[in-house]
């Protein structure tokens, strides 16, 4: 597959401008639409977003509505409540909206942008999702998850069709459990390759993270790996995760082209073998702190 397929835009801070450890602003005058029309330029036609990153949907659907490319869109199904009886009108209500800001017929990719037990094993969310796919309002069905119990339920139940889960140079457990040797039905899309920004943007890690000196510890160790092979940290740690296997598409959270251009460079840049080894083996290591939740 070409690196354009799988890359995908995720547009939470075409919504919400300081999402993450953002050190760049969005300016007041950031143009969003134009900032999309770039993107399409770039041959980059995935696009995730939701409606709870607050215009995202609306900037989006703007975009859609005057391109003529073949954009493969994900969005998500929110404020679902466990065991009632009024959840599928609740579903088809939320998947309508957000294809009336997006311009579409249907989605691609509906996810559940809950991830909780009690969410995604209610059978009423099911009944929701088999009357979404009768009526065509979407393609198929996604979740995105925290943790291995939601990921096994996901993978075992045989209602979903994608299971998004982090993945990044900090922690890679999700892949070596469900995803290194895979021959399961379902397809996974990677998502926090630089978990919120943190590799990049490491000002604010001490104040907003209680974990903050065990983070810029491993930081440190990355660092010096990088600078031992002549690479800078950012370029390793995404080329490590884009030479990882069984990834169906990796969601790119910016809003700078460059950021995009040099992420379509380092997917076809593979990490030497060496350099994977010994981050593979880093990376797979437990870490308290990896999951942002906990933050």
């Amino acid at each position: 597959m070409k690196e354009n397929d799988k890359l995908c835009l995720g547009t939470v801070k075409l919504g919400i401008p300081d999402y993450g450890f953002s050190s760049k602003k969005i300016d007041d005058n950031f143009d969003r639409l134009n900032f999309l029309n770039q993107v399409g330029f770039l041959g980059i036609n995935k696009f995730d977003t939701s409606s709870r990153y607050g215009e995202s949907e609306s900037v989006l659907g703007k975009y859609i509505s005057q391109t003529t490319n073949n954009n493969f869109i994900s969005s998500k199904i929110d404020s679902l409540i466990p065991n009632r009886t009024d959840t599928c009108k609740t579903m088809l209500k939320g998947v309508r909206a957000s294809l009336e800001k997006l311009n579409l017929k249907k989605l691609d990719i509906c996810y559940l942008h809950q991830n909780e037990i009690t969410i995604i094993s209610d059978p009423y969310v099911h009944d929701g999702i088999r009357k979404l796919k009768e009526d065509g309002l979407i393609s198929k069905i996604g979740v995105s998850v925290y943790n291995f119990e939601e990921c096994e339920y996901a993978i075992e139940c045989g209602i979903f069709d994608y299971i998004q889960i982090p993945l990044n140079i900090f922690d890679i457990s999700f892949y070596n459990r469900f995803i290194k040797n895979n021959s399961l039905p379902v397809r996974f899309v990677a998502r926090s390759l630089l978990l919120q920004g943190i590799l990049v943007n490491r000002e604010q890690i001490l104040k907003r993270i209680s974990s903050g000196k065990e983070i810029l510890k491993y930081l440190l160790k990355l660092d010096f790996i990088a600078k031992e092979n002549n690479i800078s940290t950012i370029e390793m740690a995404l080329r490590f995760v884009y030479t990882l296997e069984n990834i169906d598409h990796y969601i790119i959270g910016t809003t700078s082209i460059q950021n995009l251009k040099l992420n379509k460079q380092y997917f076809q840049k593979k990490l030497p073998a060496d350099i994977f080894k010994l981050i593979y083996e880093l990376a797979s290591q437990p870490k308290s702190w990896s999951n942002p939740r906990t933050w």
